[in-house]
């Protein structure tokens, strides 16, 4: 894990968390992307008219050699790959100073918030899951977390020098409409079938493109630790193999 220079540090802070404005990362060194990518999204003041930044750039506070800025990135008709935020740009845009507003949207254009993705990926559910679970919110707290990564695995498979990950996955909290319960639910997206395939690949697709999955799932695919999301999950119970293929963001289990 990427640790902050030290000119960036600060007295009884993580050294591996890059805070911004209303989200922060944790960066791999091995694969120059982030571990995860978390942020607060305040529904009420939630302001979706922000211009787009649109500027990519590394953040001065750790090395560049853990920033990946443009290797392999670029056309796609070209076969190149675009960047992906992790954290969606519209999601830490909230509150009533519009400065501030503009600085948590550039925020989003640090390459410490990408991995690389197919254009066609990332869209869908992908895209509409946060809205979706914001619609579904106690409209007294419409407050959610949304936690955003890749699945790095050693098998991943290789293209213009950067290992590309196959799975990305979300964890989403909120307090439910429903029976005004804090809830988490788990989710992955796989681009498989949006990748070109090498020569000679022997990486294996998996069998759906979306799924709801357990949140302790997730912790074993990545090393994190989740259990204070695990303890919330609509899966909890349900062993860390059990998955859900969803067509839409409405298949959504949202209460157990």
């Amino acid at each position: 894990m990427v640790e902050l220079l030290d000119d960036a540090r600060r007295d009884g802070a993580d050294p591996t968390e890059l805070t911004y404005r209303n989200f922060s990362v944790r960066i791999s060194k091995s694969r120059r992307a982030p571990f995860v990518s978390a942020v607060n999204i305040d529904g009420k003041l939630s302001n979706r008219d922000v211009n787009r930044t649109d500027v990519w750039r590394r953040d001065p506070r750790i090395p560049n050699q853990y920033q990946n800025l443009r290797e392999g990135y670029g056309n796609q008709n070209q076969g190149f790959f675009s960047r992906g935020h992790m954290t969606r740009r519209e999601d830490p845009n909230w509150g009533e100073d519009v400065k501030l507003l503009e600085q948590a949207d550039a925020d989003t254009f640090h390459v410490t918030n990408v991995a690389p993705q197919r254009q066609g990926f990332n869209a869908g559910i992908w895209l509409a899951l946060e809205e979706y679970v914001l619609g579904n919110s106690d409209n007294e707290n419409l407050k959610v977390c949304v936690l955003t990564g890749p699945v790095m695995r050693g098998e991943d498979p290789t293209y213009y020098n950067v290992q590309v990950p196959i799975e990305f996955w979300k964890i989403v909290a909120f307090v439910n409409g429903t029976n005004k319960q804090l809830t988490t639910i788990g989710y992955k997206r796989s681009q498989a079938k949006f990748l070109p395939r090498p020569a000679k690949a022997a990486f294996v697709f998996g069998d759906f493109q979306d799924t709801q999955v357990s949140i302790a799932s997730i912790a074993t695919d990545t090393g994190l630790n989740l259990d204070e999301y695990v303890a919330y999950d609509v899966f909890e119970g349900a062993g860390e193999n059990f998955e859900v293929e969803v067509t839409s963001v409405a298949d959504f289990y949202l209460t157990r």
